[in-house]
């Protein structure tokens, strides 16, 4: 990550990274099978988004996460890896 401020909770509503590490171990097999250019940076930004100044959250935004879901939606569904509720571009 290019920063050294996060914010929790996280749009996944967990409240430290060690719980958001354990969460996000399913979904790194498709970053290291990197089905999108973007994944990395969608993960980061779902799971331990960055804060700026210490008041501003920079959440995944829907183009982001439509690109990543579309790229990868193949793989998920090859590898079982459920998208969760939490994910969802709306």
């Amino acid at each position: 990550m290019t920063y050294n401020m996060t914010f929790f909770p996280n749009m996944m509503g967990h409240y430290d990274q060690d719980t958001a590490a354990v969460q996000i171990e399913p979904f790194l097999p498709l970053v290291n099978l990197n089905c999108s250019p973007d994944f990395h940076t969608f993960l980061c930004k779902a799971f331990v988004p960055a804060c700026v100044k210490q008041i501003h959250v920079i959440h995944p935004c829907r183009r982001l996460c439509e690109r990543v879901y579309s790229d990868c939606k193949q793989l998920l569904d090859t590898f079982g890896i459920t998208w969760p509720e939490e994910l969802e571009c709306n």
